[in-house]
């Protein structure tokens, strides 16, 4: 334990430097100006008019079965995946564009590249990562889809589960790995998170949740092979699967889901959908296949609601959608390893939230989070509880459906690798979230957000002395 004077000096230094910082929210009509692509219904920058009837004719496009899920940026470019839950999604990887002054999809790489029933083409992305340094995109297609349809048609169990990594910069791919059905089952997968790792200052390790088999699939670059975990920490945690959302309930019954991996490539994040628990596993133990996961595992907090996307900043920012909450969290995991007396992040534990943005009308289902290299944070918002409820309305006088935020948090990119950056991330208030308070329903039990007052200090002070 650090003297006591190290952590008194501590605090006054805290308290001295932290202001309050409100972020910008329009309850009316969404109209804040953090919000840069807004959708009523997902509709695509077609070859021609004649293209889009003829897509709806023939079912290949379905409006309504469109809805934007990953959101990811490079550069100047805003790239989005389409998931195939259901039938008539003509594109399932794209780039956003702006055309006659509305946000449409271009298919990405290419139209080609979008067919259904060629294995060499992209059948379903749920995520993708993009590697700043690179400029490579890692994409992982399950192989399958229609198997969340709402109208009773079959799932269509099309191809293996693969991961395609490619170079945006030169437009062309750099690899390819289809998974061994023992690694990724063809018939039952939901690849649906990735985040990769360096190693030897290149990137090579790409881990892959897999909701559907409760697997965390983790494919190495360089050795071009694959292997998985599985442990009772991925499946569902039994009671918790009911989100909440502006009083409509969402029935989940899902496992491993976001993750985030440590600007030091040294642990990964993971939490069960429907669940609360957040845990830390090491990444020199899953990196390589036959360790002991079950040894290395740590549950390290519990979050106030369940989460559907995690990202992890250079400035060691842990981000976490709140559904029930329609919220941002994020935990300064530095602040809880000072006050916790340690020195490494290896036995930190979840004491200290903030709630850095909420938004009932705005933020309606937060699902993917990621940071660009410019300070900023960027996710999607998407009502997604109403799509799986067939209640979303895809008319215009329902407002936005969808909206792509980006929001000035001073902070980069785990994947950052640059020494010097101009970015310094924005200092927040801090609640404290104790560890004994109980979870019911979804419904978060932190103080309200405020300045940091002597008392708020002295608090956060006092309950780290207790885990002496």
């Amino acid at each position: 334990m650090a003297p006591l004077h190290q952590h008194l000096a501590f605090v006054l230094t805290l308290l001295a430097s932290t202001v309050t910082t409100t972020l910008s929210q329009d309850e009316g009509a969404c109209n804040d100006p953090q919000i840069i692509h807004r959708f009523t219904m997902v509709d695509y920058d077609w070859p021609s008019e004649f293209a889009r009837e003829d897509a709806i004719e023939s079912g290949e496009y379905i409006p309504n079965n469109n809805i934007i899920v990953g959101t990811k940026t490079y550069g100047d470019e805003v790239y989005v995946t389409v998931p195939r839950w259901r039938l008539g999604v003509p594109s399932t990887l794209n780039r956003v564009v702006v055309k006659n002054g509305s946000s449409v999809l271009q298919a990405f790489p290419s139209w080609e590249m979008q067919t259904i029933g060629d294995c060499r083409a992209l059948q379903y992305v749920q995520s993708m990562e993009i590697d700043p340094n690179t400029g490579w995109m890692w994409i992982i297609d399950t192989g399958r889809i229609n198997f969340l349809s709402t109208d009773c048609t079959a799932t269509e169990n099309i191809c293996p589960a693969k991961i395609v990594v490619y170079d945006i910069n030169k437009m062309e791919e750099v690899i390819r790995y289809e998974f061994p059905n023992e690694v990724v089952s063809r018939k039952k997968n939901f690849l649906n998170d990735i985040v990769i790792q360096y190693s030897n200052n290149e990137p090579r390790f790409a881990y892959i949740s897999d909701t559907l088999g409760f697997k965390l699939v983790v494919y190495d670059r360089v050795q071009n092979q694959s292997h998985y975990y599985s442990h009772s920490s991925m499946l569902p945690e039994p009671g918790n699967g009911n989100i909440t959302i502006s009083g409509e309930t969402f029935e989940v019954t899902s496992g491993i889901n976001g993750i985030a991996m440590s600007p030091d490539m040294q642990f990964l994040y993971y939490t069960p959908m429907s669940g609360f628990a957040m845990y830390q596993i090491p990444t020199n133990v899953i990196s390589q296949p036959g360790a002991d996961f079950a040894g290395s595992i740590r549950k390290i907090g519990t979050r106030p609601s369940q989460t559907s996307s995690l990202t992890y900043s250079k400035n060691n920012f842990l981000y976490f959608s709140s559904l029930a909450e329609n919220s941002i969290y994020r935990w300064n995991i530095e602040y809880d390893k000072t006050f916790q007396g340690l020195d490494t992040f290896d036995k930190v534990e979840m004491r200290t939230l903030t709630n850095v943005m909420s938004s009932d009308r705005c933020m309606s289902y937060v699902d993917v989070l990621n940071f660009d290299n410019d300070g900023y944070l960027w996710f999607s918002v998407n009502k997604l509880h109403k799509f799986h409820l067939d209640s979303m309305n895809f008319s215009d006088s329902s407002g936005t459906n969808i909206l792509i935020w980006k929001v000035h948090m001073g902070d980069n990119s785990y994947l950052d690798m640059r020494t010097e950056t101009t970015t310094t991330p924005v200092v927040m208030e801090t609640s404290v979230v104790m560890e004994t308070t109980t979870y019911t329903g979804g419904t978060a039990a932190t103080l309200p957000v405020m300045t940091l007052s002597i008392l708020n200090v002295m608090i956060v002070y006092m309950l780290s002395l207790s885990k002496f």
